[in-house]
């Protein structure tokens, strides 16, 4: 007999703040709520933005001052509604008005005289190309001598001609929230969105663990883009060609399967299932699918299904 799936909880953060009890969506049809909704909705979204926080229950500004939900909304109304949703991107992520980029230029000797520059020996360029020569100096300069035209990228800064996205509200920073050393920012959502999930259901996890069968747990996560960001796929694909070094973590951490990998070994300690699928705009309805699938089959009873995009860098902006 087909057995029916429950949804007993959800949770995680988007440009709207946070999904868990309906918080994103009360942002996005906030000038239709009742005044005492609209004014809790814009305090949780200020303490997420480090506007406010919470003390002893009470609502204090960063000096130690009391504030009410009214005051909440008077004072930093406007700065909140600014700092979410579709905004300009912040420069924190990337400057639109300043990406950067490489630019080409061919060098050659003017009037027939040689073109010259002095150096480190170990910044040389291996093997020199044939129309330089060196000359040894003091120390472990070296000067370098052109006897033809050669080409150089010299480091340029142009304006992009997409200037905005949906961003996590301004001031909020997941990887903040616990220890992310070398975590891409797609990856750090994933673990502070689903940490957020569990506490939605209202259940400590350790009491869900202890009624259900190790195989009977089951996660299924991706992201289509997998992690470009400098941590990531985007670090290892570029370091080399920026004169840095590629890193064994940049690979791993890079797989766009490690949504469903660090939310089952890291987040809840599982050995049960996981599975990523990905497809364009409809990845998370299709993990959702195959968690439906594992439930209504039988072969699972939890299933923690997900999704994790960060795809505002250069290379996908343009």
């Amino acid at each position: 007999m087909s057995r029916l799936p429950v949804i007993v909880g959800f949770g995680g953060y988007n440009a709207a703040g946070r999904s868990s009890f309906h918080h994103g969506f009360r942002r996005t049809v906030q000038e239709s709520l009742e005044p005492q909704a609209r004014q809790e909705t814009l305090a949780g979204l200020a303490q997420m933005m480090k506007l406010v926080r919470v003390v002893d229950g009470q609502y204090q500004d960063q000096d130690g001052q009391a504030l009410s939900l009214a005051e909440i909304e008077s004072r930093y109304g406007k700065v909140i509604l600014a700092g979410t949703l579709v905004r300009r991107i912040e420069k924190q992520h990337l400057d639109p008005d300043a990406a950067h980029w490489q630019k080409s230029i061919d060098v050659a000797p003017a009037n027939g005289a040689n073109l010259s520059f002095i150096t480190q020996r170990k910044q040389l360029p291996e093997p020199l190309p044939a129309n330089w020569s060196v000359e040894e100096l003091d120390g472990n300069e070296v000067r370098v001598t052109l006897h033809d035209s050669c080409e150089f990228k010299v480091d340029s800064y142009r304006p992009l001609a997409v200037k905005s996205a949906g961003q996590l509200p301004t001031g909020f920073e997941p990887s903040e929230l616990y220890n992310s050393r070398f975590h891409p920012r797609g990856l750090a959502m994933t673990v502070v969105g689903v940490t957020d999930a569990l506490r939605s259901v209202g259940i400590d996890w350790q009491r869900i663990v202890q009624r259900v069968a190790p195989d009977e747990i089951a996660v299924f996560a991706s992201c289509i883009m997998s992690q470009l960001d400098e941590n990531g796929f985007g670090g290892m694909m570029q370091s080399r060609l920026k004169g840095g070094r590629v890193t064994a973590k940049q690979l791993a951490l890079g797989l766009n399967t490690m949504p469903a990998d660090f939310i089952n070994a890291y987040v809840l300690g599982s050995v049960g299932t996981t599975g990523s699928i990905t497809g364009a705009c409809a990845t998370f309805l299709y993990n959702l699918q195959k968690g439906i699938e594992q439930i209504a089959s039988g072969k699972a009873r939890v299933v923690i299904v997900g999704s994790s995009e960060a795809p505002i860098n250069q290379e996908c902006i343009e």
